[in-house]
């Protein structure tokens, strides 16, 4: 199959699935869903599962193809050296997403982080240990939760404030939540191998979609119509396109210009998937009590079915 037309099938499939994902649950799913132990457990699993395709997706997938692209940049300019610059590159893109989230938080004046948009937290139930609520899906009853116990929650944004925003404010909020999904889709789009493609592929859509679920969960929950849950679920969803649109169009280019863009945004996308994987996934999984070994076993076993992939 043609490169481009397996990138354009990944583009989208990423966007089926997670409008699918969205909106599946707000016409399906009563919104008391959260009181079920059992659909909590399984998403919290599929999380840790999709944390353990993420880390092969990063250093099994990724890492490589950076190394090989600034590899091939050093040729071209008849550079030799022995400094790790895919390794530095991908840590400059881990750094700056960080430094975005931390902008962000400055200016919304919030102890919590962005990345709780897009983090399962289905795995807490009532006593468990982690103090993690998403910020941006969160419901009424949340909230008045926030401000019996914890007060210095109580400005956090949740579904109806956001459908309720105007058109400018919400692109601009969404697109900031979800700035390092671009950077997903660039690693992507910016592949120039069938097999590494199909390897990326499969760990942004376990995870996208699984974000999409969540999100489409608590769109249910907060009783969002269809209307207002369209609106978000396509400002979501169409993050990962974009950046795939853009790879594309970086690649296509075949010069030097656009091979070493292409070299340093394939390092700040893996630097993107590093963060996703510690800071996004695997910090709030396994920071709740339950599950623990089970959790770490669906993380070996994410990790495993990529790193199969990979080697074959």
């Amino acid at each position: 199959m043609n490169l481009v037309v397996a990138k354009l099938l990944c583009l989208l499939a990423v966007f089926v699935l997670m409008m699918l994902g969205s909106l599946g649950p707000v016409k399906l799913i009563v919104p008391d869903i959260e009181r079920s132990s059992h659909s909590q457990r399984i998403l919290s699993l599929c999380n840790s599962f999709a944390g353990g395709v993420f880390l092969a997706t990063c250093f099994n997938a990724l890492l490589p193809a950076v190394r090989e692209k600034f590899e091939e940049v050093l040729k071209l300019g008849n550079v030799s050296t022995d400094y790790p610059l895919a390794e530095t590159v991908m840590l400059v893109g881990f750094f700056l997403t960080v430094f975005v989230e931390q902008v962000i938080l400055t200016f919304r004046k919030e102890k919590r982080s962005f990345y709780d948009l897009e983090t399962l937290n289905v795995g807490s139930d009532a006593g468990s240990d982690s103090e993690y609520e998403s910020p941006f899906i969160s419901s009424n009853q949340d909230n008045n939760q926030y401000e019996r116990g914890h007060s210095h929650h109580t400005h956090s944004l949740n579904i109806r404030e956001l459908s309720k925003s105007g058109p400018l404010r919400l692109v601009s909020l969404v697109f900031a939540l979800s700035a390092h999904s671009v950077f997903e889709g660039l690693a992507l789009g910016l592949q120039e191998q069938g097999d590494k493609v199909l390897n990326l592929f499969i760990g942004v859509i376990i995870h996208e979609t699984l974000i999409a679920v969540a999100m489409g969960v608590n769109m249910a929950k907060a009783k969002t119509s269809m209307g207002d849950a369209v609106k978000m679920a396509v400002l979501v969803s169409i993050m990962i396109p974009i950046g795939i649109s853009i790879g594309l169009a970086i690649e296509s280019a075949q010069n030097m210009a656009s091979s070493i863009t292409s070299a340093l945004l394939q390092g700040l996308a893996a630097g993107t998937f590093l963060f996703v994987t510690f800071f996004e996934i695997l910090v709030k999984e396994l920071e709740d009590k339950y599950d623990r070994l089970l959790k770490v076993l669906f993380l070996v076993l994410g990790y495993a079915v990529l790193a199969i992939l990979v080697f074959f």
